[in-house]
């Protein structure tokens, strides 16, 4: 768990280590970079998280549609 609190208006949050891994591949980075841009789920300001002393796992590969709708023909 990563957690941060936002500078702006204080609430504490938390943030999985495969949140941002799956985040980052989405966004096309392969390398891990030194800081994660997080919004605040208070009050959606941007929060630089530094990924420094933070291991990233793989990313979740997701198969989209393979199992809806393909078993009723």
């Amino acid at each position: 768990m990563i957690k941060a609190r936002c500078f702006k208006c204080g609430q504490a949050f938390q943030l999985t280590e495969q949140f941002v891994a799956n985040a980052l591949a989405a966004q096309g980075i392969t390398k891990k970079p030194a800081h994660y841009a997080a919004e605040c789920p208070q009050c959606r300001q941007i929060n630089k998280i530094s990924l420094k002393r933070v291991r990233l796992p793989p990313p979740e590969t997701v198969e989209e549609g393979d199992d809806e709708g393909q078993g009723e023909e």
